[in-house]
């Protein structure tokens, strides 16, 4: 399991940020087509937003965008170094506010203030006590139609898999033959949350008056294995409200090779 403590000392203290988190998205091409193309499609019905909560920026990748779309921008993270390095990136930008939080609390911003929260390919290292921890703070933050676009882990759900990976192990071309003809799912932790799934999240939410309006289950580097998820998060009074609806995305992996391939062949760029 990674703590709190953990992820601090990780993404504060060990990980290497020269390139400022563009390497993670190299299956895409860059930063900026995997925003383009798979990131801004998902959530352009709640944009643009007056005041946007962005949780877990890291060195600003998707801050990078967002800013464009708001008014107030808050970010938050639990490593002061990222916090430093979003200052320094964006300097010039007077409407972003900066905190270093707990890992959990969102008690220094006002309650009912958020039109829109953000976390991409963060929190997915985050536990089920910490999800459970924000998604409570979330209830008190987000605005009457307030939206929280949350991807989180979803590994608690292959823990047998895992397990059987684990046993299996020790015959490297035994476990390749099971994984290929679908045996055994393709599952790769990939430092996911393993107590961590979607199921927990509408529990999360339906314990704190908010509720899943969309579910997005993915593959990431996988073939078939869901390792993800996409929670939208809305108040069960909201204007958005809806019974949630649930897709398995199992081509998701193919999506980014699509956009990658456009980044190719348009010799597009990042803009940072």
């Amino acid at each position: 399991m990674a703590t709190i403590e953990e992820n601090k000392l990780v993404w504060g203290d060990k990980y290497d940020w020269s390139n400022a988190g563009e390497e993670w998205s190299n299956d895409w091409g860059t930063s900026y087509m995997q925003w383009h193309g798979t990131i801004l499609p998902r959530i352009s019905a709640f944009l643009p937003a007056h005041t946007i909560l962005e949780i877990a920026p890291g060195f600003g990748r998707w801050t990078e965008f967002l800013k464009d779309y708001c008014t107030n921008l808050i970010v938050l993270d639990i490593s002061e170094k990222c916090i430093k390095a979003c200052r320094k990136r964006f300097n010039g930008c007077s409407h972003i506010t900066y905190f270093v939080n707990d890992g959990k609390s969102l008690e220094m911003i006002p309650d009912n203030t958020i039109d829109f929260t953000f976390s991409f390919d963060s929190l997915v290292h985050a536990e089920d006590t910490t999800i459970s921890a924000y998604i409570s703070g979330l209830a008190k933050k987000l605005k009457q139609n307030g939206v929280a676009f949350i991807h989180h882990s979803n590994l608690g759900e292959y823990s047998n898999c895992l397990k059987t990976q684990r046993m299996i192990s020790r015959i490297p071309k035994l476990l390749s033959i099971l994984i290929r003809l679908g045996i055994i799912c393709d599952v790769r932790d990939q430092w996911r949350a393993p107590s961590m799934t979607a199921k927990k999240m509408q529990l999360y939410t339906n314990k704190n008056s908010l509720q899943c309006i969309s579910q997005e289950l993915i593959t990431w580097r996988t073939r078939r294995a869901l390792i993800d998820c996409i929670s939208t998060i809305v108040k069960k009074e909201s204007i958005w409200a809806r019974e949630n609806k649930v897709f398995k995305n199992m081509y998701f992996m193919e999506e980014a090779r699509n956009v990658f391939n456009l980044s190719q062949l348009y010799g597009l760029r990042s803009r940072r």
